[in-house]
């Protein structure tokens, strides 16, 4: 059995690369033929061919689209990043932006207190606990946790593939409710899934007490609505049965990451089924899956929580795009030419003339000789750093620096200012102006999806020495997500353990406020 799978990984593997080489071998002598825009038709009226909007059904689909994804997540990544920008400028303005907690507890955002906020914190928690059982343990040992038994599961899918992730339907007697849990991006299945990030058209129907239907229309994310489409497919007939036997049941679907984004689309699937209409939606960390009027849509039955700054909602195509132009325009060269300094190039150079010294009795002066390497060094950098600025365009900002630092080299003239201050104008001009700029109409904003409620951190204050001073529970606004804001705890905060540290945090700050004298509990924001 060993040996029949390693052959079969070996041939799929093989396939992949036979799909992928290829699409690049046919595109050799493509060079004289215009390369097609998203969104854009060409001479004949042919336009781009579409991203599938439901999952594969062979192996060879499941192929091709996993080739197409592996050129698209590249041309998204290292095709448009620079490696400077990866390997300095990310870090250098990380720098600049400091702690930008405080940007989630604005005037524009609710807090949330009170016995009823404690109440349903615990339990999301609960919801948190299973969906992280039913993703990182095996399948007894989550039935075990929960406690179920056999005759709860109404269906499942125990194993990932392309679009095609792992779920499972069970009867929850405790909440009267049907659970649906979707599992995130953990093999590599999932993550090509997740990296199929172009946006395909989708739409569902709202139904509005006094009006009518209506229908919302809009862009989601293509891996993750194929994903929910499949899903659909396979839970709906079993959910319906379900509903008939049991029909003060509610149906409720829980996700993290990628499985929070299907999870939210998949909601608005199911909920045009009128059996299946009281579907609601818990979504811990999504990812950014659908523009602005389908996410403001779903508010009333999904529920999306963040945990302080986690990267994961606010990351897309544009808000990528937006940071890269930050990133570029952040002067973050002058802290390459320091980090370049902290070598201690010149304290080998002076190793290497005490040596020579020491064996090669002519070498009479070594002050005078360390001097003029010293300048030859000094010289040699500065032509090897300006040769960096002719082929990097964002290192041709380096003579200036970012506010509140010194700049490390002036200019020698006027006329040298003024020609740095023309290609640091030409090169706003060009990112403004780029095709992969964030106004550009073939990139469309995505959002994470319905009501969302941070876990921000509180700021540290002088009287606790250094210490957390916790966190705060705030409901806030959509177009906070527009922007990627960096921090160096973005990665761990995102993974589910932490998030089920900040909620008992808070549980347990608002069990504290509970036992205080209450004051003005009547302006306390119910969570729904």
């Amino acid at each position: 059995m060993g040996a029949k799978r390693v052959a079969s990984s070996a041939a799929g593997t093989a396939a992949l690369v036979y799909v992928v080489l290829s699409g690049r071998l046919s595109s050799d002598g493509a060079e004289k033929v215009p390369r097609r825009q998203p969104g854009r038709k060409d001479v004949e009226g042919e336009s781009e061919e579409r991203w599938p909007e439901t999952a594969p059904v062979s192996w060879r689909e499941a192929a091709a689209v996993a080739a197409r994804t592996v050129g698209f997540a590249y041309g998204e990544t290292l095709g448009k990043w620079p490696l400077g920008d990866i390997a300095f400028g990310i870090s250098h303005y990380m720098r600049l932006q400091g702690n930008l907690q405080h940007e989630y507890t604005g005037s524009n955002c609710v807090p949330l207190e009170g016995p009823g906020v404690r109440q349903e914190l615990m339990a999301l928690l609960r919801c948190l606990r299973l969906c992280m059982f039913f993703s990182k343990k095996p399948f007894e040992v989550f039935l075990e946790f929960g406690g179920y038994d056999q005759s709860d599961i109404l269906t499942r899918n125990c194993k990932a593939k392309l679009m095609k992730p792992k779920f499972t339907v069970v009867r929850d007697e405790s909440t009267r409710c049907f659970l649906l849990f979707i599992r995130g991006a953990i093999s590599v299945k999932d993550r090509l899934t997740a990296a199929t990030a172009t946006e395909v058209p989708f739409h569902h129907a709202v139904s509005q007490e006094g009006r009518g239907t209506s229908v919302v229309v809009g862009h989601a994310h293509c891996g993750m609505v194929a994903a929910a489409r499949w899903i659909a497919d396979q839970a709906i007939p079993c959910i319906s049965r379900a509903v008939e036997l049991f029909p003060d049941y509610r149906i409720k679907i829980i996700g993290h990451s990628m499985g929070a984004a299907i999870a939210a689309i998949l909601t608005c699937i199911l909920r045009e089924n009128k059996k299946l209409s009281s579907s609601s939606c818990i979504a811990f960390g999504p990812a950014a899956c659908m523009t602005w009027d389908l996410a403001e849509s779903s508010k009333d039955f999904v529920t999306t929580v963040v945990n302080k700054n986690d990267l994961v909602p606010s990351f897309g195509k544009v808000s990528a795009s937006g940071l890269r132009a930050e990133v570029m325009a952040s002067s973050w060269a002058p802290d390459l030419r320091e980090h370049i300094q902290q070598k201690r190039i010149l304290s080998f150079v002076n190793h290497s003339v005490n040596f020579m010294r020491s064996y090669v009795p002519f070498v009479h002066n070594p002050s005078s000789k360390v001097a003029d390497i010293e300048s030859y060094i000094a010289k040699s950098e500065s032509e090897d750093m300006r040769y960096i600025v002719k082929k990097h365009s964002a290192l041709s900002c380096w003579p200036y620096v970012a506010a509140g630092k010194q700049t490390l080299e002036a200019p020698d003239t006027e006329e040298e200012e003024g020609t740095a201050g023309e290609e640091t104008e030409q090169l706003m001009e060009a990112l403004q102006s780029a095709p992969d700029a964030a106004q550009a109409p073939s990139h469309r904003q995505l959002y994470p999806p319905g009501r969302i409620i941070h876990m921000v951190e509180l700021p540290e204050s002088e009287e606790q020495g250094g210490q957390n001073a916790g966190v705060a529970l705030y409901e806030t606004p959509r177009g906070v997500y527009g922007k990627i804001r960096l921090s160096g705890s973005m990665i761990r905060d995102h993974y589910m353990p932490r998030y089920v540290e900040t909620m008992e945090m808070l549980i347990d700050r608002l069990a504290e406020d509970d036992d205080a004298p209450l004051s003005d509990t009547n302006d306390d924001v119910p969570l729904d």
